[in-house]
């Protein structure tokens, strides 16, 4: 009895190319793709790299010939259980080619490939043989016949080129250029007629970690796999295009209300959760979001934007607000590269003091911006914009420079035996010459390392912890302390505490802020953060400390340190050395709307 092996081996025997596929039908029960279950080397060395990596027959046929229509043949020979055939010229094979398609139970399709190339030529040779001896009207037709052989020649050469220049070569989804053509053949039908369309931008989430840690092979089949999901939906009024790279878009056209768009996009959405990929995407919508298409494209952008900063796997519509937030934003970055030139950013300094004396533990530097235009622009604001185009490293330097600057002051004019601590963003901290830079100028302002705590975050260990954790012990080997900022907000503070060689943590304002609330969860939280912390021999620093209430629930806690409104406001450095001097009274100056605490 012969098994599948023995069969498989039998067809591998066999000179001529052999495909074994299995049809692939639609809802409708209609034959649109074939599976490709065996091909013999046979067929492997015929076409060579046309089937390379092939898992379906549509991903090479078009190639091989855009004439015949294998679809047709399949049901046919299904039908009939008869075989079909078809003669065709292939220009990438360069060769006359003879298909023979028949039915295995139904079940599958066996394809064969036969090169009459020679016959085709021997035809041509007898049949020039027998035309040189008729008439001249003979010759004339013969001259004819051969031109309209050169010319059927050119129109499928001409065919295949407008193919590919219309259509995405790994996808055979249509391409932007199409999309282009596409968008402005439906703005002129909905203008005539009243009507809207809409385009959805969808990008694959996490795409490029998928390249990373599975490589771009598997990256590129997943771009395949989400090609065929949108297939799916092509038809009538919805045609879906490759945009480039993990990008595509859906044109949704002839609609008359947006709830169209979103019963559509909701669906493409379920598809791809169904198949477990995250998808992401941005919707705009014509007329109401703009009568443009390039700016359609670029508010779908946005709101796409907006669906990744939300936790991705969403689709959101475009709202005006977003290009609001976006201009306002590219303000912020256009003034950001001139601020750091023309060098107005400003160095504040924020006091922070021992709760059970009142005493002055010291100060945290932090960078303000003051605008002629927007006035005081929060860091929330422009260090995540600062970070994104690198300034942040520049601008770190500027303020470590001045920061140990002012500590050298401090120390020889008020003997300050405090601390100064300075926020390290995770891009600044990253640099291979941070080490090299920050001793540089510990050894030039001749400052007393004890009195210096650089402040980080967990953005510093996201990417490469043994590393992060072997610069950490480097600067804390130098005698700096290491303080942690914003704890209770990460996903995995309490494994840091572990490895990182901290000195101090600060309690995020976000748990002091509910503090004093009834259900004193935020309370329970903090008590056990403090009494933790503490047993491991760092400092606690409660951020936001702003009512009376808070202070004493803090001292109940035994929490060290405190720093807020409350007990004081990022002041310039003239007032500090107003407080260093002996001058309390100084921090009741300062205004209200230059700092945050």
């Amino acid at each position: 009895m012969l098994d599948n092996k023995d069969y498989k081996s039998i067809l591998e025997t066999i000179s001529s190319p052999i495909l074994v596929a299995s049809p692939i039908y639609n809802k409708e029960g209609i034959i649109y793709d074939f599976e490709m279950e065996f091909v013999n080397d046979a067929f492997k060395s015929f076409l060579g790299t046309l089937v390379q990596n092939a898992d379906h027959f549509s991903d090479f046929s078009e190639k091989l010939t855009p004439e015949v229509s294998w679809t047709d043949m399949a049901y046919n020979t299904i039908k009939t259980h008869q075989p079909e055939y078809k003669t065709f010229y292939s220009l990438i094979c360069n060769k006359w080619l003879k298909a023979g398609m028949n039915t295995v139970d139904g079940k599958f399709i066996l394809i064969t490939l036969t090169d009459i190339t020679k016959d085709k030529e021997s035809e041509q040779q007898l049949m020039r043989q027998n035309l040189r001896l008729a008439s001249l009207t003979d010759e004339l037709s013969l001259s004819r016949s051969s031109l309209r052989t050169k010319l059927d020649s050119i129109q499928t050469l001409n065919q295949q080129l407008l193919f590919a220049a219309y259509h995405d070569t790994m996808t055979n989804l249509s391409n932007r250029a199409s999309f282009n053509k596409s968008v402005q053949t439906v703005e002129d039908e909905c203008q005539k007629n009243s009507k809207k369309y809409s385009i959805i931008l969808l990008n694959i989430d996490n795409m490029r970690d998928i390249n990373e840690s599975r490589g771009h092979h598997e990256g590129d089949s997943l771009i395949r796999h989400c090609a065929t999901i949108l297939r799916k939906f092509e038809g009538g009024n919805v045609t879906p295009f490759r945009f480039g790279g993990d990008e595509f878009i859906i044109l949704h056209s002839d609609i008359d209300d947006r709830k169209e768009t979103e019963n559509l996009s909701q669906k493409i959405h379920n598809t791809f959760n169904d198949a477990n990929i995250g998808i992401s995407g941005g919707i705009a919508l014509y007329p109401e979001d703009s009568t443009s298409y390039e700016d359609l494209l670029k508010f779908a952008d946005m709101a796409k934007t907006e669906g990744k900063k939300n936790g991705k796997n969403q689709i959101f519509f475009f709202h005006q607000v977003m290009q609001e937030k976006f201009l306002a934003k590219l303000n912020i970055e256009t003034k950001l590269s001139k601020a750091m030139a023309d060098e107005v950013f400003q160095l504040y300094f924020q006091p922070q003091f021992d709760i059970a004396t009142g005493e002055l533990r010291g100060f945290e530097a932090l960078l303000r911006w003051h605008d002629e235009e927007l006035g005081w622009i929060s860091p929330e604001q422009f260090i995540p914009l600062a970070e994104e185009t690198n300034l942040v490293i520049p601008i770190g330097d500027w303020v470590m420079e001045n920061a140990l600057s002012t500590l050298a002051k401090w120390e020889k004019d008020f003997d300050f035996k405090g601390q100064i601590s300075v926020n390290v963003s995770p891009v600044q901290f990253k640099q291979s010459d941070f080490m090299e830079k920050l001793t540089e100028k510990i050894h030039r302002h001749n400052i007393d390392v004890g009195h210096l705590e650089i402040e980080i975050t967990e953005g510093m260990l996201i990417d490469n912890v043994d590393e992060t954790v072997r610069k950490l012990n480097k600067i804390r080997g130098l005698g700096i302390g290491l303080s942690l900022d914003d704890f209770g907000t990460g996903y995995s503070s309490l494994r840091y505490l572990q490895i990182l060689p901290l000195t101090t943590l600060k309690i995020d304002k976000s748990f002091i802020s509910n503090i004093n609330d009834k259900d004193g969860i935020e309370a329970n939280i903090t008590e056990s953060i403090v009494s933790m912390v503490s047993k491991m021999g760092l400092d606690t620093i409660a951020e936001g400390v702003e009512t009376p209430d808070q202070l004493n629930m803090l001292k109940k806690f035994n929490c060290h340190t405190v720093q807020g409104f409350l007990k004081g406001k990022p002041m310039p450095q003239n007032i500090c050395e107003k407080v260093l001097g002996g001058d309390n009274s100084a921090i009741l100056t300062i205004a209200n709307d230059q700092s945050g605490s």
